[in-house]
């Protein structure tokens, strides 16, 4: 399932990232670590982005890069 995808509010924990080699070591360098979990916070209609919050941070992601990002829902921490 894509990030993009999770409903505002929900749990999930990354699997995969599908990026090219630069970007993909800038995301991991933030955090977006394959098996964390992240709280997706907010997502803006029409392809707006999607808000999530990692660790202690919140990050904004654009939905054709959080539509790179494969998670798996989860129902709570």
């Amino acid at each position: 399932m894509k990030l993009s995808e999770i409903p505002a509010g929900s749990f999930c924990k990354i699997k995969e990232l599908k990026f090219d080699p630069t970007l993909k070591r800038k995301l991991l360098e933030m955090g977006l670590i394959p098996g964390q979990m992240v709280e997706v916070i907010q997502v803006s209609p029409f392809g707006g982005p999607v808000k999530i919050k990692i660790k202690d941070y919140c990050l904004a992601l654009r939905k054709t890069d959080a539509d790179k990002i494969i998670v798996e829902a989860c129902n709570g921490r």
